[in-house]
């Protein structure tokens, strides 16, 4: 099928936790997010002070429970939900609360929950310092054993664009302007959720991050570095049930609207870094998700 020209963002994230109040307490303290009312009582919802939460943060297993993503246009809504119930995929629905908008709920193939919805709130966003608190979320990479699998999922039933590939064992799609919304990355055994990515305005705020997470006693565990495919800036550090965050700034936009191409890069670790290191976290002769 071809690619269903439609504009969306991530909205929110919902994380399993090990301990909720502790996670909570290392997100207010790392990454300056605040609590926001609604979600599920037993666990705890976070965001910019106002508007769309960014994460939920649910007891269990640690792991990604789901992810969101926001269809701002009721037609293009409603286009891509006759194109995924057109694939025979099934279709949930939840209506609408007093803290979030009435969504609609699929699974890919992998077992990743996903949920879509109209236009939210984002006055939150874009208000404090970058270099004390992230804009937004950006993106989500995901670990699979097979990425043209997963990434036909992403293409066919979702109708996402790839914006670029790295062989079979690596790809990145777009819904919007930006390069990826979400990525995927060749695993030996996969995973609901390789990374997750918040938005910084400029170069100059890795600075500041790298600084106020080493006096957190936080280390990074990846970068400062820029990928290849996104051509973003980033760093990355670890949540304390071992979840990457990555800080993203720069991203490649594109306006498909105007044209449209895609790459295929090397499969070399300086495609996800083009300053040559490879995380720490991953065996140097690997090549990371982006």
């Amino acid at each position: 099928m071809e690619p269903l020209l439609w504009h969306g963002q991530l909205s929110h994230i919902a994380l399993r936790c090990a301990d909720v109040p502790r996670s909570g307490r290392f997100y207010a303290d790392a990454v300056g997010l605040t609590e926001h009312p609604g979600g599920d009582p037993d666990g705890l919802r976070l965001g910019w002070g106002a508007g769309q939460h960014a994460l939920d943060l649910l007891p269990g297993a640690p792991g990604l429970d789901h992810y969101g993503l926001e269809i701002p246009d009721a037609e293009e809504l409603e286009r891509l939900l006759e194109r995924v119930r057109g694939a025979g995929v099934e279709v949930g629905h939840r209506e609408r609360t007093a803290h979030d908008p009435e969504t609609f709920l699929v699974s890919d193939p992998e077992g990743r929950r996903i949920e879509l919805h109209g236009r939210v709130d984002r006055s939150g966003e874009f208000r404090a310092d970058p270099a004390r608190r992230p804009t937004r979320l950006q993106h989500i990479t995901f670990a699979t054993r097979s990425v043209p699998d997963l990434a036909a999922f992403y293409e066919d039933v979702l109708g996402m664009r790839v914006s670029d590939r790295m062989g079979s064992r690596f790809a990145w799609l777009r819904c919007g302007a930006e390069h990826h919304t979400v990525a995927m990355v060749q695993a030996p055994s996969a995973t609901l959720l390789d990374h997750f990515s918040f938005d910084l305005s400029r170069w100059d705020d890795f600075a500041s991050w790298s600084d106020r997470l080493s006096g957190l006693g936080v280390p990074l565990s990846w970068g400062p570095g820029r990928h290849g495919p996104g051509n973003n800036l980033f760093v990355m550090f670890d949540d304390p049930d071992g979840n990457h965050i990555e800080l993203s700034a720069e991203m490649e936009l594109y306006h498909d609207e105007l044209a449209e191409y895609q790459r295929t890069w090397i499969e070399d670790v300086r495609t996800t870094n083009l300053w040559g290191i490879a995380p720490t976290w991953r065996p140097q002769s690997d090549v990371a998700a982006a």
